[in-house]
């Protein structure tokens, strides 16, 4: 089945969905490596105030990306965004999650650890490869957190518009393909 979904989603539109569903997506989304993982769990711990702009993510969704960007003066232009292996966040992404309070992940690969049933997320795939592509589908940057952590490892806040076909491939019941 195909969704599409206007972001911030409603965690009951995501408990819909089912494993080979296709979901194409519109509104605000966040890119996230493991420095930014690392970070936002740093801040946690050391029980440090997040920045003003996280408030306008929730129930949004996170984007294993490390976009290729370019600048112009001062306006920032996104120049590929493929995928990044998120088995490389799996340690720490229940816990990350939970302190954004988001409820899509987006990447490549999938995930062993994501607590799809008791924290209701879902885990969208974007092929690898098509990061020219979903460039395409990004209509601008809206905010970027964390640069010092570098340009692919910061947190990118970008405006989407029917981005996709992102497939679902760990839905909120506990499928998931790559099992």
């Amino acid at each position: 089945m195909r969704y599409d979904f206007d972001l911030p989603v409603s965690t009951e539109d995501l408990m819909k969905l089912k494993t080979g569903d296709l979901i194409y997506i519109t509104g605000l989304i966040i890119t996230a490596r493991d420095l930014a993982h690392k970070r936002i769990l740093e801040y946690k711990k050391e029980n440090k105030n997040y920045p003003e702009s996280f408030e306008k993510i929730k129930n949004t969704a996170i984007y294993h990306c490390g976009p290729i960007i370019k600048k112009d003066d001062s306006n920032y232009k996104i120049v590929s965004a493929g995928p990044t292996t998120s088995a490389r966040m799996d340690s720490v992404e229940n816990e990350a999650a939970g302190i954004l309070d988001m409820h899509i992940i987006i990447g490549k690969g999938g995930m062993k650890n994501l607590d799809v049933k008791n924290q209701k997320i879902v885990y969208l795939a974007y092929p690898g490869g098509c990061g020219a592509i979903a460039s395409k589908m990004i209509t601008g940057v809206e905010h970027v957190e964390w640069l010092d952590l570098g340009s692919s490892e910061a947190i990118w806040f970008l405006k989407v518009k029917n981005f996709g076909p992102l497939i679902v491939t760990q839905d909120t019941t506990g499928k998931s393909v790559y099992k």
